[in-house]
């Protein structure tokens, strides 16, 4: 890898390009740590690329938006020539990019190949699982109560800014460990009672998510009564 940088066309400068904008996607092959050639940006990425960091520098405080929408102005605004020979030069980058596409997918191993699918799923769930903790957020789904354990650690919250967290949470442990009986009975009451409640508004929310129509948001179980912890749970 990285040998086809130099092969081809001496006219190699876009495969070293900056990226647009501050939210570029991340590949699965960097991740990995795997060089993949990058595709060409569009006339009016290009143009927006290059015209970036002196709109930034006349106007710290703009946000991506705006400085699509002012570039998407200026681009209207240039000259055909200048346009055409922008066209020009992509079309001539694509065909680059199209030939050292293929030396790099041939010089890929079978595990490198499996190892890019792999990252490829997880990063596809893990997109779409803030995509519906964003989704339950913004339809304020009620959020599932602390059982008695971690009721009990939010006490000891104090104690974290002098030791690490792996001290804390095995302090904490030790200390849930020797708790009297009487004093977990207290916190796994008040554990019942968040569940109690937490049931009633996730029956309320769901029958408001099936009036609306969003029936794939609705549980196909019921809520579980909360258990007393066990200490192995927290090793």
């Amino acid at each position: 890898m990285g040998s086809y940088k130099t092969v081809l066309y001496p006219r190699t400068n876009w495969l070293n390009t900056i990226p647009v904008c501050s939210y570029t996607k991340k590949l699965a092959e960097d991740k990995l740590g795997i060089e993949k050639p990058n595709r060409p940006l569009t006339p009016f990425f290009k143009f927006m690329t290059q015209m970036r960091p002196a709109l930034i520098a006349k106007n710290p405080g703009i946000t991506s938006k705006e400085a699509i929408a002012w570039s998407s102005k200026h681009w209207q605004e240039l000259d055909s020539e200048t346009t055409t020979q922008m066209v020009k030069e992509y079309e001539k980058d694509l065909e680059d990019y199209k030939k050292i596409k293929e030396m790099y997918e041939a010089s890929l191993t079978e595990q490198q190949k499996e190892d890019i699918k792999r990252v490829k799923a997880e990063m596809a769930a893990e997109k779409e699982k803030r995509k519906l903790e964003a989704e339950f957020k913004e339809l304020g789904k009620p959020k599932k109560p602390m059982s008695s354990y971690f009721l009990y650690a939010q006490t000891k919250k104090d104690i974290l800014k002098d030791i690490s967290m792996k001290e804390y949470q095995e302090k904490v442990k030790a200390d849930w460990l020797k708790l009297p009986e009487s004093e977990r009975t207290k916190y796994e009451k008040q554990a019942q009672a968040l569940m109690d409640k937490y049931k009633k508004d996730i029956e309320a929310w769901e029958m408001k998510m099936i009036a609306i129509g969003r029936t794939d948001l609705v549980r196909h179980k019921p809520v579980r009564q909360p258990k007393k912890t066990k200490v192995d749970k927290y090793e």
